[in-house]
């Protein structure tokens, strides 16, 4: 019996070892960054969004982008953003590959975007590189990355930029740099302006450090 004892301590101490420096290996992995594939295309002003556990890069300016040295109210009027494209690209996380999917049919960039019942609905955004609001557009394209098609919906109530969204059940809430507020209704198709943000608020340049709460 001693000698039984013995030899499992003998065991364990010499497993003790190689176990350690795996647990340690997979703690480590939480909290550090790993380097995956690039995209296709490189650009700035994209949509993204993930659906069924892969994520879909859309849109953006692939040509003299946000560069981190361009302060934001410089960028709102810089006339060499250009170059928007409808690049839709899909990223495998299983595989770490990158597939280039049907386009989104309006190049722009600086869009809304949701994902409602797996599809992915592209709002808005930015056209042109004029730098201005003539340069936004109202069109509302719909993605269904299992058919591989778009759609064209009812458009934003108003033409709008650098705009974000989030979705609470199957509506989209868009919200635009001035506190407006349009819902859009996926079932309908239709649009409805609700109570504007109470407090105007920048997208980009964050001058607002409030925190509001909505309510339908």
């Amino acid at each position: 019996m001693k000698n039984k004892t013995f030899a499992i301590i003998i065991m364990l101490a010499l497993l003790f070892p190689v176990v350690a420096p795996l647990t340690l290996s997979a703690h480590a992995a939480e909290n550090s960054w790993t380097t995956k594939a690039p995209m296709h295309v490189a650009r700035s002003g994209l949509g993204v969004a993930a659906v069924n556990g892969k994520i879909y890069a859309i849109g953006g300016s692939t040509d003299s982008g946000f560069a981190p040295s361009i302060p934001p109210y410089v960028a709102y009027s810089e006339a060499s953003i250009r170059g928007f494209v409808g690049t839709n690209e899909e990223y495998n996380p299983a595989t770490d590959t990158w597939t280039y999917k049907t386009s989104m049919p309006t190049p722009r960039m600086s869009f809304a975007i949701a994902v409602v019942q797996s599809k992915i609905y592209c709002i808005g955004g930015r056209t042109d590189a004029a730098g201005s609001v003539d340069g936004y557009t109202v069109i509302n394209e719909v993605y269904n990355p299992e058919t591989d098609n778009w759609e064209t919906k009812a458009p934003l109530p108003a033409s709008a930029s650098w705009i974000v969204a989030s979705v609470l059940e199957n509506r989209i809430y868009v919200m635009d740099y001035s506190g407006t507020t349009y819902v859009y209704d996926t079932a309908t198709d239709t649009w409805t302006t609700k109570a504007p943000v109470p407090a105007q608020r920048s997208m980009v340049m964050h001058q607002q450090s409030s925190t509001t709460r909505y309510s339908r």
